[in-house]
This record gives structure tokens, sequence and C-alpha cells, in this order.
């Protein structure tokens, strides 16, 4: 299982669920961040608002959805955010006590 972490302008959040929706992934989280590029000039105490909406998804569909990510959020222009992959060691359901691959 790989968690995936898009951070994108508040303007796609809605276009980039509904795209990896589409491609099968169950449920979303969604964060409303502050945050400055690498590549940006240092303003202090000045960062520019995103949304982070954080899937988990089994291995085989990594590429599909972060395909649909880039494709909806692209704009072509700086700023239009970053995706960040993460192994996913194990899962816990707290309700169910399951472990492990879980329908995510």
């Amino acid at each position: 299982m790989k968690k995936i972490e898009a951070i994108v302008p508040a303007g796609t959040k809605d276009a980039v669920i509904t795209a990896i929706k589409k491609v099968g992934v169950g449920g979303v989280t969604v964060h409303q961040v502050q945050g400055q590029g690498a590549q940006d000039p240092p303003l202090v105490g000045q960062y520019f608002s995103r949304d982070m909406i954080i899937c988990v998804v089994d291995d085989p569909k990594l590429d599909e959805v972060i395909d649909a990510i880039a494709n909806v959020a692209c704009t072509g222009t700086k700023g239009d955010g970053k995706v960040f992959v993460t192994e996913i060691v194990d899962a816990l359901d707290i309700c169910t006590k399951k472990r492990g691959t879980m329908d995510i």
C-alpha cells in the first residue's frame, strides 16, 4: 500500500478528488495547509494557502492515481503543487481491528 499526499491550489481540490475517485480510490482526507516552495523568495510569515489531499491506494493503482492528479491539477505554471508517495507498512481499522490491506 502507498500513501499519496497531493498538495494543490484550493481551486483544484474538487476536480482532483473527482479524478481520483473515478480511478477507484475509496476515501480521502483533506487538510487546508500553508507553506512556501523551496524556490520561493523568503517571505517571513507569509505563506501560500493550499489543500492537501491524502489517500491510500494498493500498489497497482499508484501510477493511475498519480496520473489522474497530474492531469487535472497541471496548469503549466509554477505553484501547481506537489505529490508525495510513501510506503504504508501496516494499517488498522479501529472498529473491526482488521490489519493490513483493507477496503481503502
